[in-house]
């Protein structure tokens, strides 16, 4: 079921929703998810709770629906295919679905992240509308390099593919540092490359 809600009479302002979403998320990243509540969002936002849960009925629908929409996936891969190396694409794809180049946003995927392990709601919609989207759109960048000849079996693959969400979670959530074009090189050349092309 999509996190919007769709309610019959006028119209939904679009524009509100990435308003409202952007400010969850500069929220969740300064003060922590638990501590962020629909009404401070509202508040935030400059606009009315019924505003909000006329789209969204509850915080952790939300927050799925801000941090899938942060990059969409699919505009992802379209923009990936202005580069010709593997590397340089694996880059953009990791570099934009964990925006390194904004640091609020990176807080904010620690929080819910953490949070996560604490609400079964909230992780089920992470891994559905998060990294599950990270996957099949890291599967679409390797297909052209792997096919017809696959050097790695399913389960290889499969495990590839967690190497830098995982990475990435472990240095934003455990060691509280924020991650930059240097790490995401580092993960690319050092893990996932040799396993790809050994």
């Amino acid at each position: 079921m999509s996190a919007v809600e769709k309610k019959k009479g006028r119209p939904l302002d679009k524009s509100r929703d990435r308003i409202i979403m952007q400010s969850a998320l500069e929220l969740i990243g300064e003060h922590g998810y638990e501590r962020v509540s629909m009404d401070r969002i509202a508040q935030h936002a400059g606009v009315g709770k019924a505003t909000i849960y006329r789209r969204w009925t509850s915080k952790t629908h939300l927050v799925i629906q801000a941090i899938s929409d942060v990059k969409p996936f699919e505009e992802i891969l379209q923009e990936v295919e202005q580069f010709a190396s593997l590397r340089d694409q694996l880059f953009h794809l990791m570099a934009s679905s964990f925006r390194i180049e904004d640091e609020s946003i990176q807080r904010a995927y620690a929080a819910i992240g953490s949070a996560a392990s604490q609400n079964k709601e909230l992780e089920l919609g992470l891994q559905q509308g998060y990294y599950h989207k990270f996957r099949l759109a890291f599967f679409a960048i390797l297909d052209p390099y792997m096919y017809p000849t696959p050097t790695l079996t399913l389960e290889q693959l499969d495990l590839v593919a967690d190497i830098g969400p995982s990475m990435i979670h472990y240095r934003t959530i455990v060691t509280k540092k924020t991650v930059d074009a240097n790490y995401i090189y580092q993960i690319i050349d050092e893990l996932i490359l040799p396993k790809l092309c050994h």
